[in-house]
C-alpha cells in the first residue's frame, strides 16, 4: 500500500509525464529550401514544426527532392498577415519529385503550402509534386497547379488528403487558374489502404483521382475513402484520352465513393465531339460502394462499370445530364462483371445530344442504366425504389435477363 507522501509522488510524476505528452511541438520558423531541409533533418524525437516564411518569390526546388525522414514532423507555410502562402516551384527539368515522405517517416504533415509544378518549363514525365511513401502522412489545406504529371502521389498506408485546391494559386489575395497536364491525385500498390481523400476541390486535370492496384481486403471497416469532394473537368483532354474523373482501377478494392459533386465540365466545353470522359470508372476493382453522389455533365455516361469488376453497390446516387447512359455496365465474354446492386439510384436525362463524331457512336444510349452483355444481366439487381425513367429512349437496355424487386442484395 502507497503511503500519502509516495502517492503524493506519483501523482507528480503523472501529471509530468501528461503534460509532456501535452506539449506544443518545437516550431522553427525558416527562410530558405537549405534550411527547410536542414529543419526536417533534425535528429528524431519530440514533434516538430519546419515552417516556412511567406516570400513574394517562389522559392524554388531544383537538384535533389526535398526529404523528410523523420517521424511527427510538420512542413507548414507560414506566411505573415497579408501575404500569400509560400510557394515551393520545380525548377530543375530533372527533378522527378519535389517533396518525398520516405518510405520509414510516419505522423507527417504538409500543410499551408502552394506547390507548383512549373509544367510550361518542365517535359511532360512521370512527375510528383508530393510523393508519400510513409505511413499516416496528411496533406491539407494547400494549393497545386500547373503539375507536370501527378500533383500528389501515394503508396503509403493510413494517407489523409483535405481541404486543398488542385488547379489554382493564390496570387496577390485572388485565385488564379493554373490547370495541370494529367491527373492530381494517383495512389498506387499493395500498401495505399485505408486512405481519406475529403474535401478538397479538383479542377482543370485529365482525370481527378486515380486509385491502381491497391489491395485493400473486403472488410468496409478499413475501406479507403473518397468523400465530399468536387470535381470539375474542363474538357482538358482530347480526343480518345479520358476516364473516369474518379478511376478505380486493377487489384484495387474496398473503397467507398461517398457525397462528392462529378461535373465533367462537358457543355460547355469547346470541344464536346471528341472529349472522352467518365464521371466515375469501375475498372476491374471490387468492393466498391457508391452513395449520395452527383455526376453530372460528362461527356459519355455518369457511371462505368466493367472488365470484371465485382462486388459492386450503387446506393442513393444521382446520375444526370449525361451525354450517353446515366450508369453503363459492360462486361463481355473474357471479364465479366459480377454482383453488382444498384439501390434508390436517380438517374434522369442522360440524353444530351451530340454529334456522330462524338465517342462510341454504335452503342445504345439515352437510357438510365445500360448493359451491354449478356453475361453481366445475371448478377445485376436494380431495386425498385430506382428513378430512372426520364431519359430519352428509356429506363434499361439489357442485352439479357436482370434481377429487380423490392429489395436488392448489398454486394458490399
Amino acid at each position: 500500500m502507497l503511503s500519502v507522501d509516495s502517492s503524493l509522488s506519483f501523482g507528480i510524476l503523472l501529471l509530468a509525464a501528461q503534460s509532456l505528452s501535452y506539449a506544443q511541438p518545437e516550431r522553427i520558423v525558416v527562410g530558405s529550401v537549405a534550411e527547410l531541409q536542414a529543419c526536417v533533418d533534425r535528429p528524431a524525437g519530440a514533434p516538430l514544426i519546419c515552417a516556412l516564411r511567406g516570400s513574394s518569390t517562389p522559392y524554388a526546388v531544383s537538384g535533389t527532392s526535398l526529404t523528410i525522414r523523420r517521424n511527427d514532423t510538420t512542413i507548414e507555410g507560414a506566411p505573415e498577415p497579408g501575404q500569400d502562402p509560400p510557394t515551393l516551384r520545380r525548377t530543375d527539368p530533372a527533378l522527378k519529385k519535389m517533396i518525398l515522405v520516405h518510405k520509414f517517416a510516419s505522423n507527417v504533415t504538409i500543410r499551408n503550402l502552394q506547390l507548383d509544378g512549373n509544367s510550361h518549363e518542365i517535359p511532360v514525365k512521370d512527375f510528383q509534386d508530393i510523393s508519400v511513401e510513409g505511413s499516416g502522412v496528411t496533406v491539407e489545406n494547400n494549393h497545386f497547379g500547373n503539375s507536370a504529371y501527378y500533383c500528389v502521389f501515394f503508396g503509403g498506408p493510413h494517407f489523409t488528403l483535405r481541404n486543398n485546391r488542385f488547379g489554382e494559386f493564390i496570387v496577390n489575395g485572388e485565385k488564379r487558374p493554373a490547370p495541370g497536364i494529367d491527373t492530381a491525385v494517383k495512389a498506387w500498390g499493395p500498401n495505399a489502404t485505408q486512405f481519406t481523400v475529403d474535401s478538397n476541390n479538383i479542377a482543370g486535370y485529365r482525370g481527378a483521382m486515380s486509385i491502381t492496384d491497391a489491395p485493400g481486403g473486403t472488410d468496409p471497416a478499413t475501406a479507403g475513402v473518397i468523400s465530399n469532394n468536387t470535381l470539375y473537368h474542363n474538357g482538358t483532354c482530347v480526343p480518345n484520352c479520358g476516364g473516369g474523373q474518379i478511376y478505380l482501377a486493377g487489384k484495387t478494392t474496398n473503397v467507398k465513393v461517398i457525397g462528392n459533386t462529378i461535373d465533367g465540365g462537358w457543355r460547355e466545353s469547346e470541344n464536346r465531339d471528341t472529349v472522352h470522359s467518365y464521371g466515375l470508372e469501375i475498372d476491374k476493382a471490387g468492393y466498391i460502394l457508391t452513395r449520395s453522389n452527383k455526376i453530372f455533365n460528362n461527356a459519355i455516361s455518369g457511371i462505368w462499370i466493367g472488365n470484371g469488376a465485382n462486388h459492386i453497390t450503387l446506393e442513393n446516387d444521382a446520375v444526370y445530364n449525361n451525354g450517353l447512359n446515366g450508369v453503363q455496365i459492360s462486361g463481355g465474354p473474357r471479364a465479366t462483371v459480377s454482383d453488382i446492386s444498384i439501390l434508390g439510384l436517380a438517374s434522369q436525362h442522360n440524353d444530351q445530344q451530340r454529334s456522330l463524331s462524338a465517342p462510341y457512336p454504335r452503342l445504345p444510349r439515352y437510357f438510365g442504366v445500360m448493359v451491354q452483355d449478356s453475361g453481366a444481366t445475371k448478377d445485376l439487381c436494380i431495386q425498385n425504389d430506382s428513378n430512372l425513367g426520364t431519359n430519352s429512349r428509356g429506363a434499361v437496355y439489357a442485352e439479357g435477363r436482370y434481377n429487380k424487386g423490392a429489395v436488392c442484395p448489398r454486394p458490399y
